[in-house]
């Protein structure tokens, strides 16, 4: 075997320990409400994930470092792995809890149902099987808040900061779709800055809501979901029943995980107001939001001041949260708040979507393209960003980049919209159907009503292959999809060579 594809497997090896650990963290929760009946599941994904793991590291003795194709593709099925593996709580406690007690448990009887909620968890979206998650054991609770708060981060930003992988750290955080470091500093330096940040700003989210009356639980999950933003909550209805204080609270919450962790960078460590007020991307986001807000206002003056502002925030932010039944809105309110999904939060942050920085990239592309019309042939529009005049180069390589995923989103997005409607039927308005597909791909966790558990299962499957796709920014999947074709040419290409030279 290669030792390229033997270090990939053993850095899989490595990856499998993570879902050992995340079970130990929640032994915590176990303890203090005494479910006991929830150690076995999470011993056994443990046990599982420890065996499997180094079984992986012990036969494949890959040293050397590998390449950056293989580099995507780990990171691609890291975020596979860390959701099959997180299913097994779901499932198993569905059969050792009392049924009579959870009553929302038999929804996670089945695989699929308990592999969508994993899914929708670890990667930030908050779609879910359930009706009513108080209806669930604490331990489950608080397994959905955990799998979304690292999914908010990412797997392989908890991999790096825990393991030494055979992959190049610079290549594995730029597959996670990151691309702003600390200048002149080593990259871990980078990602020890931004967990002290996502934890500085998760513990503070918690103590704000519990100080404005949110109960300490509900204040603990919420803290993590809002930041994360992930649409996850352990209440009924969301946020529907909580004061003005604490939706107003939540939409900064939202909008805080929405902004690059470089901004925050910039804010804690340097405090370079300046520099702040430049970023582009910055400008776009609350650009998007209060258009958003004040076309919301005048589409929909019936629905109360706050409940409107949290919506786009939430939609903006791709958190997923709510305060109002979306589906009973009409059609163009609904059809905003899909736009909103759809531009996303900043690139680099916590949020999902197309990201701001890539509209402002496509923007002033579209921009430059008028100018580069009314410019002689020998001189060549330019683009500022960040307040910077950029090299004709990285112009054209940010310009083309941000194409690219826009193509493949709306690819997606119409192949995904199209198959969810020939799944679920006559059921649903088309609308609906866009809408609860963009939110899965977008990794917003917002819903009209379509996702749940009396879904067919291949619909299900289908917004869990779309939930992983918004995760990774597709590029990741097409890349996965591709190689083995890329791969084998290559293989038998040299074969060919290989022969060529023996013949002369």
């Amino acid at each position: 075997m290669g030792s390229n594809l033997s270090a990939f497997l053993r850095d899989t090896g490595k990856l499998l320990h993570i879902p050992a650990g995340l079970a130990f963290l929640s032994i915590p929760v176990i303890i203090s409400y005494k479910e006991w009946f929830a150690l076995w599941p999470f011993a056994i994904m443990a046990l599982i994930s420890v065996a499997a793991g180094q079984l992986f590291y012990h036969i494949f003795k890959g040293g050397e470092e590998t390449s950056k194709g293989l580099s995507v593709l780990l990171v691609a099925f890291a975020w596979l792995l860390i959701s099959l593996f997180g299913a097994i709580p779901f499932y198993g406690i569905s059969f050792t809890a009392p049924q009579d007690v959870y009553l929302q448990l038999p929804v996670f009887n089945t695989v699929v149902n308990s592999f969508f909620e994993s899914v929708s968890g670890f990667t930030g979206t908050g779609l879910t099987m359930l009706e009513n998650p108080s209806q669930i054991p604490y331990t489950l609770q608080w397994w959905r808040t955990f799998s979304e708060w690292i999914g908010g981060i990412g797997v392989i930003m908890l991999a790096s900061l825990l393991l030494k992988l055979n992959h190049d750290d610079e290549r594995l955080y730029n597959a996670e779709t990151r691309n702003w470091q600390i200048p002149d500093a080593p990259l871990s330096a980078t990602i020890h800055k931004i967990w002290w940040i996502y934890i500085g700003y998760t513990l503070m989210s918690i103590f704000l809501y519990y100080f404005f009356g949110m109960p300490f639980w509900e204040a603990l999950n919420h803290g993590m979901t809002a930041l994360g933003t992930g649409g996850f909550s352990v209440t009924s209805n969301s946020f529907t029943n909580y004061s003005t204080e604490i939706r107003g609270l939540t939409v900064g919450i939202m909008m805080m995980g929405a902004i690059a962790f470089k901004i925050h960078y910039l804010l804690i460590f340097r405090f370079d107001l300046k520099k702040i007020v430049h970023q582009t991307e910055l400008h776009y986001l609350f650009f998007f939001l209060i258009s958003a807000f004040l076309l919301l206002l005048w589409l929909y003056p019936e629905i109360a001041f706050i409940d409107l502002l949290f919506q786009a925030a939430s939609a903006l932010a791709t958190c997923g949260l709510h305060t109002v039944d979306l589906s009973v809105w009409p059609m163009s309110p609904i059809f905003l708040l899909i736009v909103l999904m759809l531009l996303g939060a900043n690139g680099g942050s916590t949020g999902g979507g197309i990201k701001t920085i890539r509209f402002a990239w496509f923007a002033k592309g579209v921009w430059r393209s008028i100018k580069q019309l009314w410019y002689p042939e020998e001189k060549e529009a330019t683009v500022t960003f960040n307040s910077e005049v950029k090299e004709p180069k990285e112009m054209r390589n940010h310009i083309q980049q941000a194409a690219n995923i826009l193509f493949l989103w709306v690819i997606t997005l119409t192949l995904g919209t199209f198959f969810l409607s020939f799944m679920v039927g006559e059921e649903y308005t088309f609308y609906q159907i866009l809408f609860d597909a963009t939110s899965a791909l977008s990794n917003v966790g917002l819903s009209t009503g379509v996702t749940g558990a009396g879904m067919p299962e291949n619909a299900k499957y289908i917004i869990s292959l779309m939930m992983w796709l918004g995760r990774l920014e597709i590029m990741a999947i097409v890349i996965l999809l591709i190689s083995p074709f890329y791969l084998l040419r290559r293989k038998f290409s040299n074969r060919g060579e290989s022969r060529e030279k023996e013949s002369q």
